[in-house]
């Protein structure tokens, strides 16, 4: 093995020593020359900027016989932090912000840089410079046997600088790239960890399963040991999970408070860095260390507030990232799992809507009765997918029928579900009894099973086709329009108030006798009261001047001229509420 350089020139040395006078100052020049040889060689055989470091300073309180010294590197925020010492009081600064730096003289100008160097024990600094910027600070405190710094000392402590500019800027520059390796491996680590929980969150539309996922990984990456997730609703922020909390615990976070403070925040906050209030006091109550807003858009959507760490480390910027990416992520999957159970409800409502419409359309009679010497045309037509309105043709004994409409108060499903209990009363009670009293049976019934905002408007008449004779009742529905062959108009208004209303209402009948020819016309509020886009009424003169018009055509004609004219008077308006028309028309005799 070949002998080092340094240790051929240090036994050269040695030899003159023994030669010469102990204070020979070539002898005391050679010394320091086989010393700066010897720390080039030590700094230049390593990468690691703390052993450059260290080796720089032991070779220096060595050659000079100091009781203490340190070196300083120049950290990105423009102070000096402390890398390597020797001898330096027990609590030392971590950092100095040194502004003035001397070349090997003996402190700063400074006075508060002098007071921080003073505190340290140091007498001399010397700026180790690389391109004309400082990268360190080399930090002697007083000699061996009170000596002082002399000329050639400081002439030594420049050469020792510049010997180890370049090896120690290429040691925190290697220090630099390791430290930028290893957060890069936690960015690849991290984003190949958000790239797994990504794919899981988005395959799961369990708004449980995946705050329970969103928990469990902000846990597992931030190390720590509790966890509370809130999410809006319709009363404010609700606590939808937790681990490591007991549920009254987390539940002291809910109120308007914590809503307000969601909407304030932009990203991960720590709590220590939140306002004086008294929800930062409970924050730390609960031992809550981190909050990360759940934002959609916008709009404040939830919170997720996490433990302090077991470690008692701060939260890094890397955290923070971590934390408000996968934030995002779990936001897009609540809003996904959102949006897929209003769809389930939604294709849940319209099974139900189409099921409760194809009810609704079988209580319509499928085939008219045989009525000699009339004809029959009716049609029903719901704004919404159900309605309100019902018309019925109904046998009864001796060759009679009953003819009714009807329209409940209100629309959609629950004037539905009214208007069918009503069509089974009317299929039972019919002609068991005259008019007026099967009207005051079925108005008890209604006030007895209906809210008192519910009513139901009804025309009821039996008619004997024989003699062409029509028994009625209109209970305060539109009064049907009854055009005789000649054109005369006249409207059935006999009858009383709408049943539900009044427990104990009273009916009187009417009576007309329909001759060939003539057309009763019924119909609800739906063609009366249409609207067309300039907000006007369709009205009754309008119905009346359909049917006049119409009047030698038979029912069904009768009944298209009409519908497609309140249709045409809707126009671009659309309806408004159900519309429904049942023609009875007197024929000719053959």
């Amino acid at each position: 093995m070949d002998t080092p350089v340094v240790f051929e020139y240090q036994r050269a040395l040695d030899e003159f020593r023994r030669a010469s006078p102990a204070d020979s100052p070539f002898l005391k020049r050679m010394s320091e020359l086989i010393s700066l040889l010897d720390i080039t060689t030590s700094l230049s055989s390593s990468l690691s900027s703390q052993e450059i470091l260290e080796a720089a300073l032991l070779m220096v309180l060595g050659e000079l016989q100091c009781t203490r010294g340190c070196i300083l590197a120049r950290a990105e925020s423009g102070r000096y932090r402390l890398r390597a010492g020797r001898g330096l009081p027990p609590g030392a600064v971590g950092e100095l912000a040194l502004d003035s730096l001397p070349e090997g003289e003996v402190l700063p100008a400074a006075a508060a840089e002098r007071e921080a160097v003073a505190s340290l024990g140091l007498e001399v600094l010397c700026p180790i410079l690389r391109s004309g910027r400082v990268v360190a600070v080399l930090g002697l405190g007083p000699r061996a046997e009170g000596r002082r710094f002399g000329p050639g000392e400081l002439a030594f402590l420049r050469s020792v600088a510049a010997c180890a500019a370049t090896p120690i800027e290429n040691g925190l520059i290697h220090e630099e790239l390791q430290r930028v390796n290893q957060r890069l491996s936690v960015k690849i680590f991290q984003l190949q960890g958000l790239f797994d929980i990504s794919r899981e969150l988005t395959a799961s539309l369990d708004e449980e399963a995946i705050a329970s996922l969103l928990a469990s990984t902000l846990m597992g990456q931030l190390t720590v040991s509790r966890c509370a997730l809130l999410l809006g609703g319709s009363q404010g922020l609700r606590l939808a999970y937790s681990r490591g909390i007991k549920g009254d615990e987390g539940q002291r976070l809910e109120g308007p408070q914590t809503a307000e403070l969601v909407a304030a925040l932009r990203g991960p906050t720590p709590v220590d860095g939140l306002p004086e209030s008294e929800l930062r006091r409970l924050l730390i109550e609960l031992r809550l260390g981190l909050l990360v807003p759940l934002r959609s858009g916008e709009r404040a959507a939830g919170l997720v507030a996490v433990g302090q760490r077991v470690s008692g480390l701060a939260f890094s910027d890397e955290d923070y990232d971590f934390a408000q990416t996968l934030a995002r992520q779990a936001m897009a999957a609540f809003e996904a799992a959102r949006l897929h159970r209003l769809r389930v409800e939604k294709q849940r409502r319209d099974r139900e809507l189409q099921i409760a419409r194809e009810i609704q359309q079988s209580l319509f009679p499928r085939n008219w009765p045989a009525i000699p010497g009339f004809e029959v045309g009716a049609r029903s037509e719901s704004c919404h997918e159900v309605g309100g309105d019902h018309y019925d043709v109904i046998p009864l004994e001796r060759g009679r029928v009953a003819v009714t409409i009807a329209d409940v108060s209100g629309k959609g499903t629950p004037a539905s579900l009214l208007m069918a209990s009503v069509h089974a009363w009317l299929r039972a009670l019919a002609g068991t009894t005259s008019p007026p009293i099967f009207m005051e049976r079925l108005n008890r019934f209604l006030f007895a099973s209906t809210q008192a905002n519910k009513y139901v408007t009804l025309f009821y008449a039996e008619l004997e086709p024989a003699s062409r004779r029509l028994v009625y009742v209109n209970g305060g529905h539109v009064p049907p329009f009854l055009v005789r062959a000649d054109g005369r108009l006249e409207r059935l208004l006999a009858g009383g108030t709408a049943l539900g209303l009044l427990e104990e209402a009273t009916y009187e009948a009417g009576e007309v006798r329909l001759e060939p020819g003539d057309a009763l016309v019924m119909v609800t509020d739906g063609a009366t009261e249409a609207s067309s886009p300039q907000d006007v009424e369709f009205g009754d003169q309008r119905i009346f001047d359909n049917i006049s018009g119409g009047c030698g055509q038979g029912a069904t004609a009768l009944l298209e001229r009409l519908v497609d004219a309140v249709h045409t008077w809707n126009g671009s308006a659309g309806c408004t509420d159900d519309l429904t028309v049942l023609v009875l028309k007197a024929q000719h005799e053959s």
